[in-house]
C-alpha cells in the first residue's frame, strides 16, 4: 500500500489512521465516526451536502444494480489504467458504491473517497473493506499534490485548480457525466416534454481527453426504486409537488441511463 495522501487540513502533514482517530505529526487530531470516516472540514455545517434522506434512497436505488452497467464500464477502463500499488481517489463519491466495487476489484491498488455529506460517508465507510473515506470540500482537498494515480469523478460539480494540483503528473482524470438521454423516460414523466442534457463535460484546455466513450442501458423500475431515483436526483427539489407525487404514485417506470466517461491527463505545457 502507498503511503496515504490525505493530509491534515491545518497544518499540511500527513495524516496516520488509527482506530478511533486521524491524527498528523503536529497533534491535530480528528475524530473517526463509528463506521469509520473522518470529517476534515474546519468549521463546517453539521448539514453540509446530501441529506439524510437523498443518501438513504441512492444507496438503495445503486444496490439493486441500477447503474451496474456503468461500474463494468469503470472496471474495464481501470484495467487498462490501475497497476498494483497505485492511489484512486474517488472524488466526491457519495455512499461509496463505485468505490467499494472497484476497491474489491482491484484489491492492491489503494482506493480513498471523499464528499460533502457526512451521512453519505458512513454508509461508505461501514460498506469499505479497504477503502478510507473523509469528508471534505471539492473547493479544498486536503490531498498532496501530485498524489493520485487515478482521479475518478462521477456526476459531480468539478474543480479543476484542485483536480489539477492532486492529479500526478502522468495520471488519469475519469471524468463521468450524463449523456443527452440520460433519465430521459423520468424527465417525461415529470416534464412531459423534456430537454435533452447537454452533452459538454464543461472541462477546459488544461485536460487532454485521451479517449472517450458512451455508456447506456433502458432498464425499467419498480415502484420503490422509482421513488428512490426521483428523491436523489435534483428534480426532487426543482419539481413542482404535485408533479413528483404523481410520478411516485406510478407501479413501474422505464428510462434511459446514458453516461459518457472521458479519459482524460493533464495537457502538457506549450501545448493548446
Amino acid at each position: 500500500m502507498t503511503d496515504c495522501p490525505i493530509i491534515c487540513p491545518v497544518c499540511g502533514y500527513p495524516l496516520q489512521f488509527a482506530e478511533k482517530n486521524a491524527f498528523c505529526k503536529n497533534g491535530h487530531s480528528f475524530d473517526r465516526s463509528k463506521e469509520g470516516s473522518v470529517n476534515l472540514i474546519l468549521n463546517g455545517s453539521a448539514g453540509a451536502g446530501d441529506g439524510a434522506e437523498m443518501a438513504s434512497a441512492r444507496k438503495r436505488f445503486l444496490a439493486k444494480g441500477h447503474y451496474s452497467h456503468l461500474l463494468c464500464g469503470l472496471k474495464d477502463t481501470l484495467k487498462e489504467s490501475v497497476h498494483p500499488h497505485f492511489t484512486v481517489i474517488d472524488a466526491c463519491c457519495g455512499e461509496g458504491y463505485f468505490t467499494n466495487a472497484l476497491q474489491q476489484e482491484f484489491s492492491e491498488a489503494s482506493f480513498y473517497g471523499f464528499d460533502l455529506s457526512k451521512r453519505a460517508l458512513r454508509y461508505a465507510a461501514k460498506d469499505s473493506r479497504k477503502a478510507l473515506f473523509f469528508v471534505a470540500n471539492i473547493s479544498s482537498v486536503p490531498v498532496k499534490d501530485g498524489s493520485a494515480d487515478i482521479l475518478l469523478h462521477i456526476f459531480a460539480p468539478v474543480n479543476e485548480r484542485e483536480f489539477l494540483r492532486i492529479l500526478a503528473p502522468d495520471g488519469v482524470f475519469i471524468h463521468v457525466f450524463p449523456g443527452k438521454d440520460h433519465l430521459m423516460g423520468i424527465k417525461r414523466i415529470l416534464y412531459g416534454e423534456p430537454r435533452q442534457n447537454d452533452e459538454n463535460s464543461g472541462l477546459s484546455d488544461a485536460f487532454e481527453i485521451i479517449s472517450s466513450k458512451k455508456i447506456s442501458k433502458k432498464v425499467t423500475l419498480d415502484n420503490a426504486s422509482l421513488c428512490d431515483l426521483i428523491s436523489m436526483t435534483p428534480y426532487f427539489y426543482r419539481t413542482p409537488k404535485d408533479r413528483i407525487e404523481k410520478a411516485m404514485r406510478l407501479p413501474c417506470a422505464e428510462t434511459e441511463t446514458e453516461f459518457i466517461v472521458d479519459i482524460c491527463k493533464k495537457r502538457e505545457s506549450g501545448e493548446g
